[in-house]
């Protein structure tokens, strides 16, 4: 008989080793999105320009894509607990650098500590995320993916709305000495987690090995139906989601909040409350696993209806109730997707599996940003009409997903209740 789904504070109550992981997540979340908001508004201080913004954005996302090829081999072939722990350390010395830049002339270093920055970070996701089923049991996995996704969110929130309102106050510098702080504190706490791993032990030369290991997951997942229908779950939001969420940093300049980094502190927040609410939804409102791959879809264009609101209303603090409901469908996705992939992977190849859905989401999310940021630059279009093509956009990428998995997701449940017995 399938065990009971534990509750979020029985979770915690009970799991000794999640609790530490969770508490050092949140710890160095809460510091990162307090040094984003601090980010965006210094590079709109030296630059001024959209685009200068787009391509932060599109750095920081292709940044996180392309190592994901070999940071999924890593969380695979050496203990995800270290690994975690130096992407803490690493992110903590980079953020610190921060600190050096003076003037417009120091713009390419924000680029490249940014790409640094996220380089660290794609070392931390494959890890963390193959970490989860080995640190949970299975009646905890859907509840600790749950409240570690709502995690993120309130930190967004949180870190966000603190972080505009102090950068506004007094200055950027502040941001990322709390990130560092935060980052060091993460990583000392991590290292005092045990966390079980069945690790690949193919013999020959590194380079060697890494090549066949990055070869051999992609041919794993391309021969899943099962796998491959659900990784682009998260891609397909991030083929116009990227573009919005850029967009979202434009707006909180155009509400009327006086101050940029509060605006832009506003808009974030709301982003994280939807995303945090999104899990929550999740955990406790679809709880008929058999709809979730087909669910995923209609998450993304519920997101898009969202911001195609958005594009109607005339703009002011009200438009992040809109935020809220759009990026509770996206949080939604995010968590269903994770969990069924998780549940349908082995161990010894998991994590290359989430480097892949990773690099899949990240790098149409820096085509989707580079886009956006590019049609507002070099056209005529306003921030409101772009806005809208691309909630629209995704509305209609949602129906089109839905309509050309259905067939395979129907077939792989009948199959699976075949073999249960059911």
């Amino acid at each position: 008989m399938q065990e009971r789904e534990v509750g979020f504070i029985e979770l915690l109550r009970v799991n000794q080793i999640f609790r530490k992981y969770w508490f050092a997540h949140t710890i160095s979340m809460l510091g990162e999105w307090f040094n984003t908001v601090a980010l965006f508004v210094l590079l709109d201080q030296l630059t001024g320009s959209e685009l200068a913004l787009g391509i932060l954005f599109m750095i920081r996302m292709f940044a996180l894509a392309f190592p994901q090829v070999f940071t999924g081999m890593l969380a695979d072939r050496f203990s995800r607990k270290w690994l975690m722990v130096v992407a803490n350390l690493g992110s903590a010395i980079t953020v610190s650098c921060f600190l050096l830049i003076n003037d417009e002339n120091d713009v390419w270093l924000i680029y490249l500590l940014s790409a640094l920055l996220m380089l660290f970070h794609a070392v931390y996701v494959p890890a963390e995320n193959a970490a989860m089923p080995n640190i949970t049991k299975p009646n905890e996995l859907l509840t600790a993916n749950a409240m570690n996704s709502a995690t993120w969110s309130a930190s967004l929130a949180i870190g966000a709305a603190l972080g505009g309102v102090i950068v506004a106050k007094f200055g950027v510098d502040i941001a990322f000495i709390v990130n560092a702080i935060a980052f060091i504190l993460a990583g000392i706490i991590i290292t005092t987690i045990d966390i079980p791993q069945k690790r690949d032990r193919t013999e020959g030369t590194f380079i060697a090995v890494s090549i066949a290991q990055v070869w051999d997951g992609f041919n794993i997942i391309r021969k899943n139906a099962a796998i491959y229908r659900i990784i682009t779950a998260k891609a397909l939001w991030g083929i116009f989601g990227g573009g919005l969420v850029y967009m979202l940093v434009l707006l909180g300049s155009e509400i009327g909040l006086g101050e940029v980094a509060a605006g832009i502190g506003l808009m974030f927040a709301a982003r994280g409350i939807g995303t945090g609410l999104g899990p929550i939804i999740a955990r406790y409102g679809l709880t008929n696993r058999e709809k979730w791959p087909l669910i995923l879809g209609w998450l993304v264009s519920l997101c898009g209806i969202g911001y195609v609101t958005i594009g109607w209303l005339s703009w002011g603090w009200w438009i992040a109730i809109a935020v809220i409901f759009s990026h509770a469908a996206s949080g939604a996705n995010w968590v269903i997707s994770t969990v069924l992939l998780q549940e349908r992977s082995e161990d010894e190849w998991r994590g290359r599996m989430f480097s892949t859905d990773f690099l899949l989401l990240t790098t149409v999310n820096g085509i989707s940003t580079l886009a956006a940021s590019m049609i507002l630059e070099f056209t005529d279009y306003s921030l409101r009409e772009v806005i809208q093509a691309f909630a629209i956009c995704q509305v209609i990428s949602g129906i089109i997903w839905v309509i050309l998995i259905s067939p395979g997701e129907k077939k792989y449940i009948a199959q699976t209740k075949l073999l249960s017995g059911e």
